[in-house]
């Protein structure tokens, strides 16, 4: 299989609670539709749920996914319109004994170009994934 050469708008979904298994499979469709391997579909939908899951909980309980097919993967945007993120958060793998924390963590190694944009009008995450 080989990903779409060309600039193509895959999904645009606004999400909100409730949402997120329809979101995964969505991601997901996406994704093979695009020739993505399946190593790097399922970490698509692994990282595009990790996102939508802070939105969700930290970012004003909502967001918005728009996924754009480019040569040789596809380009991710997640933003919410919650309080931006707190100056200390790093995507750093927290301790053993941490309850939670490890999301954006996990992003970071599943992902390439990740860019966090955060401000007190929301923040947009966006990443890269490649085909394989």
């Amino acid at each position: 299989m080989t990903c779409s050469a060309h600039d193509d708008d895959l999904v645009t979904q606004r999400f909100a609670r409730g949402d997120l298994q329809r979101i995964r499979r969505l991601v997901e469709r996406a994704g093979r539709r695009l020739g993505l391997s399946p190593t790097r579909t399922d970490d698509l939908v692994l990282v595009v749920n990790e996102i939508a899951t802070n939105a969700i909980r930290h970012g004003g309980g909502s967001g918005t996914l728009t996924m754009v097919s480019r040569s040789g993967g596809v380009s991710v945007e997640v933003r919410d319109r919650g309080p931006g993120l707190p100056a200390h958060t790093r995507g750093e793998l927290p301790a053993a004994t941490s309850i939670g924390g490890r999301g954006l963590w996990i992003v970071r190694r599943r992902c390439r170009c990740l860019s966090i944009a955060s401000s007190e009008h929301g923040v947009a995450v966006r990443f890269f994934m490649p085909c394989t």
